[in-house]
């Protein structure tokens, strides 16, 4: 057996059915072991590495799985790095593997080498600054005890990306018929502090008006459940981070909706503004600049905080604490729950809060703006008219990807969502034309459910050949394109500060459904509000690659005035 063929069947017993990427000669015994009669692996080529990035980010997402990503060595593995940075940035588990020059050829100047010899980089250094770990790959025979180091590092908490460096002659090598080692080599995470869980429960019955505020953590630990229950015990008001939207059900009636970037007046009221809010319980968030408002003073305030993370270096790090919890979210709100119900006993403690202050508070503050325009009729079409009608036509169980931009910020604040994984955005690191590639990778993971892209045009004008690649492997993806004819963030941005030179960011007009046309999958051009939702259904029924190109408002102003106060507020220190 070669080197190459262990590490398929290493894969394979993961459960790993795709790997991304484009190939390159010194990359090839990767794919010619999956050529194998015994692999069920198969290769996704993509048009550019970072796409190949981006589908296995949308894989494991969508997923909660590894997936595994390639690129040749040189520029094959340089491209890589943007969509390996944002996986990083969000904590999401990737292989990523690169292939290197023979090691016979190291430091003589070989094509593409990338060894950090003769003024080449080092693609195991530059990997290490955004990976878990980052390793050249030096010896066949040490092949198994490196591949099972990789997965448990990726897979363990706190998850993410790792890195091997591959070169083609050890790849090659004979290592004799060695199985893969298929006893576990990893270990569930499920640690918690019984003591420090009896102080949360005691706080959180003593506690008047708590609130949950819950972040993309209770996602990657498929706790949104628990939350639910813990939630319903206690009547306890829950708000999500713009990346954990989904977290909670938006229909629920003890939710605020989204705080931070783009999100609720509601949760504002009741997180920033209110008096009476005395415990804030976080769970899965690291209070980063999206999920607080740019770290607004008063999400802390008077309030009781109780933060609970997988990662001890998040907690206390942005705002002091009166009781951190270290531990992974689901197994410690499961334990909370159940120390709740003894305490609830022993106390005979009686629950004076219901979900109907959660709807009085919406009365007084809406969690929608200006929400007629989701019913306008106007030409242009009104974003928010396109993101409800989104909604209507698609089933809830439909995968959301978002793009960084205007449309970012439309869909946090507009788009109903309801369950976990099914609203999916790289907020930390913001890559533009995320989702064209992202969303291929989880069609692949979830190929049941519709899974919708969401971008603008500048988006799709860095990764929209990537379209290409769904019609290459059939791939029925939906890919809607919020087509003003600006970079509108910036734009927008830069108008409400009254600066000069926005006629830099806008472009003449494209036509992005033929563009589509022209790589094999359905364009569609939507001018008039009432085709949105008769585009969306042929989309559906075809089951094929489709593009829609929404011609929207371009001066219809998004929900980004916070974020521009924030940001000035930021820049004069």
């Amino acid at each position: 057996m070669k080197a190459s063929s262990l590490f398929i069947k290493y894969l394979q017993a993961e459960g790993i059915k795709y790997i991304f990427g484009v190939p390159g000669a010194p990359l090839m015994p990767i794919y010619h072991a999956m050529y194998e009669s015994d692999s069920k692996i198969k290769p996704i080529i993509s048009k550019h590495e970072e796409g190949a990035a981006f589908m296995a980010d949308g894989f494991a997402r969508v997923s909660g799985k590894i997936g595994v990503c390639c690129g040749t060595t040189g520029p094959g593995t340089t491209n890589l790095i943007t969509g390996i940075a944002s996986s990083y940035s969000d904590s999401i588990p990737i292989l990523v593997l690169t292939a290197q020059v023979a090691t016979t050829a190291f430091g003589k100047g070989a094509v593409q080498e990338s060894t950090g010899e003769d003024r080449s980089f080092s693609a195991s250094d530059i990997f290490k600054q955004i990976t878990k770990n980052s390793m050249l790959v030096f010896s066949a025979e040490n092949l198994s005890f490196i591949i099972r180091k990789a997965l448990r590092t990726a897979l363990s908490p706190r998850m993410g990306p790792v890195h091997l460096s591959l070169p083609p002659d050890i790849m090659r090598k004979e290592i004799g018929d060695l199985d893969p080692l298929l006893e576990p080599y990893r270990v569930e995470t499920s640690y918690f502090d019984r003591e420090k869980i009896k102080q949360a429960a005691k706080i959180l019955l003593k506690a008047k008006k708590p609130v949950l505020l819950i972040g993309f953590g209770v996602i990657l630990s498929e706790a949104s459940r628990e939350i639910i229950d813990l939630a319903e015990l206690l009547s306890i008001p829950v708000a999500t981070t713009p990346q954990a939207k989904g977290s909670f059900p938006d229909k629920h009636p003890l939710s605020l909706g989204v705080f931070g970037l783009a999100g609720t007046r509601t949760a504002s009221a009741m997180i920033l503004e209110s008096q009476e809010t005395d415990l804030l319980f976080s769970i899965g968030m690291s209070f980063d600049e999206w999920g607080t408002n740019a770290w607004d003073t008063r999400l802390k305030g008077n309030k009781i905080l109780i933060q609970v993370d997988i990662d001890p270096s998040q907690i206390g790090k942005n705002y002091s604490v009166n009781l951190g919890l270290v531990g992974d979210a689901k197994t410690i709100i499961k334990e909370l729950w159940f120390e709740l119900q003894r305490q609830i006993i022993e106390t005979d403690f009686i629950c004076n809060r219901s979900s109907e202050e959660v709807q009085e508070l919406k009365k007084t503050f809406p969690p929608i703006n200006e929400i007629e325009k989701m019913s306008s009729d106007e030409t242009p079409i009104k974003p928010q008219r396109l993101i409800g009608d989104l909604r209507k036509a698609l089933p809830d169980d439909t995968v959301f990807f978002i793009d960084a931009g205007n449309n970012m910020v439309w869909a946090i604040h507009y788009l109903q969502v309801h369950f976990p994984r099914t609203f999916n955005t790289t907020l930390r690191f913001s890559p533009m034309g995320y989702s064209i590639p992202a969303s291929i990778g989880a069609k692949l993971a979830v190929p049941d459910k519709p899974v919708v892209a969401i971008c603008g045009d500048g988006g799709f004008m860095m990764h929209g050949l990537e379209v290409a690649t769904a019609v290459n492997y059939n791939i029925p993806v939906i890919w809607v394109i919020m087509n003003d004819s600006r970079m509108n963030m910036i734009y927008q941005g830069e108008s409400l500060q009254n600066k000069k030179g926005t006629e830099n960011y806008c472009f003449k007009p494209v036509d992005f459904s033929l563009i589509a046309k022209g790589m094999g999958a359905e364009g569609i051009r939507v001018e008039k509000p009432e085709e949105i939702i008769p585009a969306v259904k042929h989309a559906l029924d075809i089951k094929k690659p489709a593009v829609l190109d929404v011609i929207i408002d371009p001066d219809e102003l998004s929900p980004i005035k916070e974020r521009i106060l924030a940001i000035q507020k930021l820049m004069k220190g």
